[in-house]
């Protein structure tokens, strides 16, 4: 499981978002909204970290680093 840093996510909206538009391409995807900045976890390959990056800047949630 890895762990990402995760800005601009508010609310379980945005964390519905994340999730609906995500999971078919990543699997399972799990956003913590108890901490700031937000947590979002999931079983990913390193060959694919840049294009969730890139997704999750698309979506308007810019990743800030990985923990």
């Amino acid at each position: 499981m890895r762990k990402f840093k995760v800005e601009n996510v508010h609310c379980s909206n945005c964390a519905n978002t994340i999730k609906n538009a995500l999971e078919d391409d990543f699997g399972v995807i799990e956003v913590d909204l108890s901490v700031e900045p937000r947590v979002v976890s999931l079983e990913i390959s390193d060959e694919k970290v840049a294009n969730f990056k890139s997704e999750m800047s698309d979506l308007g949630f810019g990743v800030i680093e990985e923990i």
